[in-house]
């Protein structure tokens, strides 16, 4: 089994439809937002209220588990493909 970990950044509604089109691939075994983070402000004074920390943009770390490496890439291509039509940010990472 292979497992792709990933980041999600952007609105709620974009993110669980990602997620639902993640999940509805052929081969996938698991979808999984292993920790919603929420919205995350700075916590210093000078960025307080800025357009940057006020917007609605959550992250979400997800694991996917995939039968094979070439499933895997799939999802890697595929997750790529969603955050460009949804106006997400996806970062893929190793370990949370």
């Amino acid at each position: 089994m292979r497992t792709v970990r990933f980041r999600v950044t952007g609105p709620e509604d974009p993110v669980q439809a990602l997620l639902k089109r993640i999940g509805a691939l052929d081969d996938i075994d698991r979808v999984e937002e292993v920790a919603d983070n929420g919205a995350h402000l700075r916590e210093d004074s000078s960025s307080l209220d800025l357009p940057d920390d006020v917007g609605r943009s959550d992250f979400h770390d997800i694991e996917v588990h995939a039968i094979s490496d070439a499933v895997a890439r799939g999802v890697v291509r595929e997750v790529e493909r969603a955050a460009r039509e949804y106006g997400l940010v996806a970062e893929f990472v190793d370990e949370f």
